[in-house]
């Protein structure tokens, strides 16, 4: 549980965590990051965030993450996304071609695919705790 606290507050550069909050068992937090389209002159300009909800259980030297809830919201609010899990994006596919959501999509994912990572690194070391020595 600690290793998941210290994760938890741990500042990461390539995504924000936000709404942390822990039970007994359980961490959960919500983790976004800034996106936005690579080419000089996009076809639609998708620039926004993904977020994702990312839950940590824990019991006695044992864990357990779930990301959820992935969603991309666009800035001006005519192209967002939405959940990665639509096959149509929420604007429609007159907003965002079939192409363009599926790069999205990719990058949606890869960034899940970071956060993860980091859980599992995170959770494999061992908190290093500073103890006062006596002299």
């Amino acid at each position: 549980m600690k290793r998941a606290i210290a994760w938890a507050k741990l500042e990461a550069p390539s995504y924000k965590k936000g709404n942390a909050s822990n039970s007994d068992s359980k961490v959960e937090l919500i983790a976004s990051f800034p996106v936005k389209p690579k080419e000089l002159n996009p076809q639609v300009d998708y620039t926004g965030k993904v977020t994702m909800k990312v839950v940590i259980e824990c019991k006695v030297s044992k864990y357990r993450y779930t990301v959820s809830e992935i969603k991309h919201v666009a800035k001006n609010g005519r192209s967002s996304g939405g959940s990665v899990e639509l096959d149509v994006p929420e604007c429609g596919s007159m907003g965002m071609t079939d192409l363009v959501w599926k790069k999205l999509k990719g990058e949606m994912l890869a960034g899940a695919a970071k956060v993860v990572d980091d859980i599992k690194i995170a959770m494999t070391n061992t908190p290093t705790e500073t103890k006062p020595e006596d002299w």
